[in-house]
């Protein structure tokens, strides 16, 4: 059995694809294979794909679907992969060269799942490391920053149930956070080991309204409907109210005052929500532990200080 195997989806990204496959076939690591799930890109991402498997024959494995998006694509190379373990790497973005073999290294002591921490790059080569992320249980996983990307994963955590949801926006954190339904045995690495490329023409970074982003309110719902499924619900409340208090107090508010009337009325939901769902979410431990700038947001959100957000935002920027 292959000890890892990559799941890279690609779909039009072919700008940046080569540095990515430069970073995983040049690994310290060497039992992986890298499973290259072509979304259906119309241009030269196929091309490229079709070169590295010449050149790396026993290491690189090129597959072509019909576009399905992300989601899709990733459930796909979960069916190919044959390693005991996977990863998630997207096609823009690149990881150190002793990534794969750190994560390995913690997940063989007895872990099912192993995080590390990343930096955002910027097109002119900026780089910002993120916030260190903490693990003090296993609990917390839940509400570490949520995407497939930065972490490594006993392949059997993911079956039918367990798997990326097509057709959504905010697909990882849809599914990545109730892992924890499936495993105890999470740990945290501190090293800075992947590099999430920042493309400005994502969702998440127009400038105009995209009603994707209104899949917040249904995954936010469908992971809560799955803790409840497995009975799971009241050990995990204070996290999965945590999850509510960041994407809709902080991340809804900064992304939302910037799309006026509209993204206003978006807010007014988001705060009934939280009102009607959670009205003492000031006494959650893990707000309480964030910084001062992530709460004073979430205040000035659940007082519907729209404008001064947009202020803060703007000054941001």
């Amino acid at each position: 059995m292959t000890k890892v195997s990559i799941i890279v989806p690609i779909y039009n990204i072919e700008d940046c694809l080569g540095k990515c496959l430069d970073s995983l076939v040049n690994q310290t690591f060497k039992d992986i294979e890298i499973l290259c799930i072509n979304d259906g890109s119309l241009d030269d991402s196929l091309k490229i794909v079709e070169e590295y498997e010449e050149k790396y024959p026993n290491l690189v494995f090129g597959y072509t679907k019909k576009n399905g998006g992300l989601s899709d694509a990733r459930n796909y190379g979960l069916s190919k992969a044959q390693g005991e373990f996977v990863m998630f790497i997207d096609g823009d973005d690149y990881v150190s060269l002793d990534m794969v073999e750190k994560l390995y290294n913690k997940a063989v002591l007895g872990n099912d799942i192993v995080v590390c921490n990343y930096y955002k790059v910027w097109d002119n080569g900026k780089l910002q490391g993120c916030n260190k992320q903490y693990l003090n249980n296993y609990k917390d996983f839940i509400t570490l920053f949520p995407m497939a990307w930065n972490k490594l994963y006993k392949r059997s955590l993911f079956n039918e149930e367990f798997k990326f949801k097509k057709g959504i926006l905010y697909e990882d954190l849809e599914l990545i956070p109730s892992l924890v339904l499936r495993t105890k045995k999470i740990a945290l690495i501190d090293d800075y080991l992947y590099y999430y490329y920042q493309r400005s023409s994502s969702i998440m970074n127009q400038s105009e309204f995209n009603d994707k982003l209104l899949d917040i309110f249904k995954v936010l719902d469908s992971l809560e409907e799955r803790f409840k499924k497995h009975n799971e619900y009241e050990e995990y409340k204070e996290e999965l109210e945590y999850l509510n208090i960041e994407h809709l107090l902080y991340s809804a508010s900064l992304r939302f005052v910037n799309f006026g009337d509209k993204g206003y009325k978006q807010l007014d939901k988001c705060i009934d929500i939280i009102k009607n769902k959670y009205p003492n979410f000031k006494n959650n431990k893990y707000f309480k532990n964030k910084s001062i700038k992530f709460r004073l947001i979430c205040l000035l959100s659940y007082k519907k200080h729209f404008k001064v957000i947009k202020m803060i935002n703007t000054l941001r920027g």
